[in-house]
Formats: C-alpha cells, structure tokens, sequence
C-alpha cells in the first residue's frame, strides 16, 4: 500500500509518517504540508493506493484536494484525517468523494483497518462521526419510511446493526459477535441493501429512527 501524507503541522506529519510506516504492507512515499504538493507529487508518481490527509492546511485543504483527485486522480483513494468534526464539514468532505473521515482521536488499529478497507474499496466513517451526522437533522440525510418488521433483517443482521449505532468499529463487531471483520463488512452492504441506504450513516439514522438501541 504506498501512501502520501499531507499535515501541516510538521511535527504532527513527522509522528503520523513514522506510525504509518510501521504498518504491515505499508509505505509512505511522501509527506507534504498542503494539498497542492500531494497534487504535484502525483504528476510526478501516479503509482499511489491512498492519500492520508488533513482537512483543514494553507494553501489547499483536504475537501478541495479530494475534489482535485477526484477530477485528476479518480483511482486513487483518500481518506480524511482530522479534528474537523462539524456535520457540515463531513457531508462536504462526503459530497467531494473522500472514502474516509477519521477523527485524530482515532487509535492506531482502527486507523489501520480503516486503511485496510479503504484500499480494498470500501468505505470508512469512524464511530463519532457517524454519530453527528445521525444526529444531525440537515434534510439531506434521509432514511427509508418502513418499519424493520417490514424488511426481512436477519438476527445476525439487527445484532450488527445495533452495534453499528452504538459506535463499535468493524474490529469491535467482529471481537463482540466471534466473527470475522469481512464477514461483518458482509452484513454492513446486505444491510444497506435491504434498508436502502447508500451508507454506514444511513444505517445509523435507521437504527436511531427506530429506536433499536
């Protein structure tokens, strides 16, 4: 997995390159302070899995950055990494394509999971995230109207799910119920299939439209 780094704050950048880098299967190519160097870097080696990035630096945060991978780069996966923790600004970062928004409060074995699933293709919004945004009642989070008796959810499925809404990581889930973290990855799209959902927030949104927790 070779990634670039973008953090501005250097000694923060240092800490994160060192963290990274001693992940199985990783490597950090380069680190930079702004988006606009991850950009010229990618001119120069395209040969990039994942961008780690800050949201909020000079010159290019890490919203327009998405946005300019997104437009210049669309093979390449960016995940958000940040204090930024404002509803607004996760549906932006959302909107512009990240397929990750981490809080730095994060602990290493999630960030490597999440990194883990990003890379694979899947999506990755930590728990606290998730949180504000099924919180949030901005009219463009919207969950479907049936009632979970209507749609055919398996108990496995509602165990999952209510896991889901109380903040547990996919590691945590499959810890709790004695199953692998693909399996529970597994149960997470068949759910968002059968609620209509789109994301982990709209399953969150159900969970607490429903009062399963």
């Amino acid at each position: 997995m070779r990634i670039l780094i973008a953090e501005d704050h250097r000694i923060l950048l240092e800490s994160l390159a060192m963290l990274l880098s001693s992940m199985k299967n990783v490597e950090v190519v380069s680190k930079h302070t702004n988006g606009h160097q991850v950009l010229a870097a990618l001119e120069k080696d395209p040969d990039i899995h994942l961008v780690v990035s800050d949201v909020q630096m000079p010159v290019m945060g890490g919203i327009e950055l998405t946005l300019k991978l997104r437009e210049r780069f669309p093979g390449i996966k960016i995940c958000l990494l940040t204090v930024a923790d404002k509803p607004e600004t996760i549906k932006e970062a959302i909107r512009a394509g990240a397929d990750g928004y981490i809080l730095k409060s994060a602990d290493r074995r999630e960030l490597e999971t999440a990194l883990n699933l990003i890379c694979d293709g899947s999506k990755y919004y930590c728990a606290e995230v998730l949180t504000a945004l099924a919180r949030d009642t901005a009219p463009d989070l919207i969950v479907p109207g049936e009632k979970p008796q209507s749609i055919a959810i398996t108990k496995r499925e509602l165990e999952v799910l209510r896991l889901i809404a109380q903040e547990y990581s996919g590691t945590e889930i499959a810890e709790k119920l004695f199953i692998g973290a693909s399996t529970v990855e597994t149960h997470r799209k068949h759910l968002m299939q059968k609620l209509g959902v789109q994301s982990t927030i709209g399953l969150v949104k159900y969970a607490l439209k429903f009062q399963l927790i």
